[in-house]
């Protein structure tokens, strides 16, 4: 449990300099998406995400399989997006799954140092 909890965690820490850099792209598109209505975040909804992702994350073997597991799983969202939502960009779902690549193969070689 520790683990898990641990890997959501590192996958936050290491996720929240990329969002900050991002914000405004991401913004800009999500506005859009909504209507023109300012974006808000909420904390709540992260947590589950989170928990999903280090389950994800703690049960990868290897930096690679945790590289496509990052992948796959921004790639799921991502391109979901964009296959029902008129104004989700093509630029965004390409940037974004590349970035859980990333993210998840820099998480897993953070979590097996420390862990």
């Amino acid at each position: 449990m520790i683990k898990y909890l641990l890997a959501a965690v590192i996958l936050a820490v290491i996720d929240f300099p990329w969002l900050w850099y991002q914000v405004d792209n991401y913004r800009s598109v999500f506005k859009k998406v909504q209507g023109g209505r300012e974006v808000e975040f909420r904390l709540w909804p992260a947590i589950p995400v989170y928990a999903g992702l280090s389950y994800l994350l703690v049960n990868c073997k290897s930096v690679q399989q945790a590289a496509l597991t990052g992948i796959a799983s921004y790639a799921v969202y991502d391109f979901t997006n964009l296959a029902v939502l008129k104004d989700y960009t093509v630029g965004i779902a390409v940037q974004d799954t590349i970035w859980g690549g990333v993210l998840f193969a820099a998480a897993f070689t953070v979590l097996k140092t420390i862990a």
